[in-house]
């Protein structure tokens, strides 16, 4: 790190992306926190394979040291993953998907911080997101254990579309039993 660090590491950490090290930036974002900002930034990224590579970044960071993304986690944060969901690209929407549940796992606290507008975000997309997207938010809704989209999560009890998750075990699985699965755990 040079005498006079000044600004935002976007560039450079794309640079490091388009090279393949990612061990580098791995170890940058837990030395230092601008790193990390850059990485949200390349979330803007007009390179889908940017994108989606930061947001797996994002995603192994938190799994292996959650403490360095909390301060990021933000309501700006939170919609702008879920407008990565709705991508056309799968490698954008699944690592958006995958970093998102990382959150979840990790930080029940920042959810809870922001349960109204994540209830009112998933109930919203429950209606409007592709199947794979409602496949997600109804893992998420079960995770959070958001007991008042019980009734939400009713309404798919029948639905045979399958969808593909990013989550292990969840590859061709009937929305329906996602559900199941989903109120199962709300009922606990």
């Amino acid at each position: 790190m040079g005498f006079l660090s000044f600004g935002s590491r976007k560039d450079k950490i794309k640079k490091l992306i388009e090279e393949e090290r990612f061990d580098e930036v791995m170890r940058q974002a837990l030395k230092d926190k601008k790193t990390i900002q850059g990485l949200l930034e390349l979330l803007d990224d007009g390179n889908p394979g940017i994108v989606g590579d930061a947001l797996l970044l994002l995603t192994n960071i938190t799994r292996d040291n959650p403490s360095v993304i909390r301060e990021y986690l933000t309501p700006e944060t939170f919609k702008k993953l879920l407008s990565l969901m709705e991508r056309r690209s799968p490698y954008v929407r699944e690592n958006a998907m995958l970093f998102s549940y990382e959150i979840v796992r990790n930080f029940p606290e920042v959810t809870e911080q922001y349960r109204d507008w994540i209830v009112n975000a998933v109930r919203r997309e429950l209606k409007e997101g592709t199947k794979d997207q409602k496949g997600f938010l109804l893992v998420v809704i079960g995770e959070l254990g958001f007991r008042e989209l019980a009734p939400d999560v009713e309404a798919f009890l029948n639905v045979e579309d399958k969808v593909i998750l990013p989550i292990e075990g969840k590859k061709w699985v009937p929305l329906k039993d996602i559900a199941k699965e989903t109120l199962e755990k709300l009922s606990l």
